[in-house]
């Protein structure tokens, strides 16, 4: 018996919809998949960074390149699922204009900029010393006036157990800052005593031959962090070579990154600037609704008394006479001041010496630090900027609580001698937020 045209209709629309079926759960369960893997990609990201700053780089490189093959994956199944929906686009929580390999070879092209630099005020710096020695010598003084060479070499760059990077910065900053040429004077031939010598901040021929070799020393210290950050470069190359790949999948960032709006239901500042997304918070900014893209960088800085004071002290310098401000190691106007007195020979330098930042999130949220190459004044700035990442559901909040402690140092030489102190002050900042 034939079966009837309807009987066909029938079993072939049943077929049709068991397809349909299948295809949506195809699709269903690609989207699915791509998600986990997404969601995977911000671990594999942050673990790639802190091998970059422990300058693991082969074993950065092969994360990286784990990376792309899960992009490759993820661009697979959102093919697959473009057959049945066109428009789709995934959309990544990687941002591929942050590429940790390319910055961490930008870190190292500029430190070996700065070394070099550093290197070439050395040189000069140390020329300039041993023709004022050979001057001296010639003339047979005792004594040369070489103070400028002494507070250099007693202000070297850098730190006990400091990164390489930290210490070219701060070396080319400062360095750059007192070039020894410029203060060097021509040895005074008689009708001084001692005591006026010494006064004046003159040194004895053979104290300065032993400076001239600290010159000589730090000049070499410099070559050699110039030559590891030539050799550093080298090493992030294939690094940055292989996170390249990344670049051919922004196709699926065609969505954009994951954004959220939130609401700012409380803001607490003490003595501390912060930003979220790039944007200062304040206190004005209570019950506002932000829309932000996840993760979220905030950035801290302390607001002391004495960054304001190193700001209205230029500002006084800037309308009278009675001092004049000198070239400091670099980084904001707050965050640095040398001047000397034009009524005397007293002369004054506040410098940074360390600035910290302690971190705690809530619990429904996560924090990364994600520090950023800095100069002159700020060289030693620890934690002052993190990634931020709101793990909540609409409705809750995130709350984010910050705590910066600013160390100063204060050198002075006065007609009498010497004079050293530090002072330490600190901040806070309190942020929650409402998810929308």
């Amino acid at each position: 018996m034939k079966p009837s045209l309807r009987a066909i209709v029938v079993v072939l629309a049943a077929g049709l919809l068991l397809v349909q079926t299948a295809s949506a759960q195809d699709t269903a369960e690609a989207k699915k998949q791509i998600g986990f893997l997404d969601r995977g990609l911000a671990e594999r990201v942050k673990s790639i960074r802190e091998l970059l700053r422990q300058r693991k780089m082969d074993t950065a490189t092969l994360q990286i390149r784990g990376v792309t093959e899960v992009l490759e994956q993820m661009a697979r199944l959102a093919r697959e699922v473009q057959k049945s929906e066109p428009g789709y686009s995934p959309g990544l929580s990687l941002d591929l204009d942050d590429s940790p390999a390319l910055a961490r070879l930008s870190e190292f092209k500029e430190a070996k900029k700065l070394a070099l630099a550093a290197a070439k005020a050395l040189n000069k710096d140390c020329q300039a010393a041993s023709d004022a020695l050979l001057k001296a010598k010639n003339r047979q003084l005792a004594t040369i006036a070489i103070s400028a060479l002494k507070f250099t070499v007693e202000n070297a760059p850098g730190r006990p157990g400091g990164e390489l990077t930290e210490f070219v910065v701060e070396g080319a900053k400062r360095l750059n800052g007192y070039l020894m040429d410029k203060y060097i004077a021509e040895p005074i031939t008689g009708g001084l005593s001692e005591v006026k010598l010494l006064k004046d901040n003159f040194v004895s021929i053979a104290d300065g031959a032993k400076l001239l070799k600290g010159c000589e020393a730090s000049r070499e210290k410099v070559m050699a962090v110039a030559r590891a950050m030539d050799a550093e470069v080298k090493a992030a190359q294939g690094a940055a070579e292989a996170e390249k790949a990344w670049q051919a999948f922004r196709w699926m960032q065609a969505a954009g990154r994951a954004r959220f709006r939130v609401q700012v239901v409380d803001v607490s500042l003490r003595a501390l600037k912060l930003t979220l997304g790039g944007a200062e918070v304040t206190a004005g900014m209570k019950g506002q609704t932000l829309e932000l893209e996840a993760p979220v960088v905030l950035t801290a800085r302390v607001q002391d008394a004495r960054r304001q004071f190193c700001l209205d002290k230029r500002a006084y310098a800037a309308k009278t006479k009675t001092i004049v401000l000198e070239p400091g190691p670099g980084g904001g106007p707050e965050d640095s001041l040398v001047y000397h007195s034009t009524q005397g020979n007293a002369r004054s330098a506040w410098l940074i010496q360390e600035e910290r930042f302690d971190w705690k999130p809530s619990a429904n949220s996560a924090l990364e630090d994600d520090p950023r190459a800095s100069s002159g004044a700020y060289w030693k700035l620890e934690k002052g900027r993190v990634r931020w990442t709101p793990r909540a559901k609409p409705g809750e909040q995130v709350n984010v609580f910050v705590k910066g402690t600013l160390k100063w140092r204060q050198d002075q030489v006065l007609p009498g001698g010497k004079k050293s102190q530090e002072e330490t002050n600190d901040g806070s900042a309190t942020l929650v937020l409402k998810l929308l």
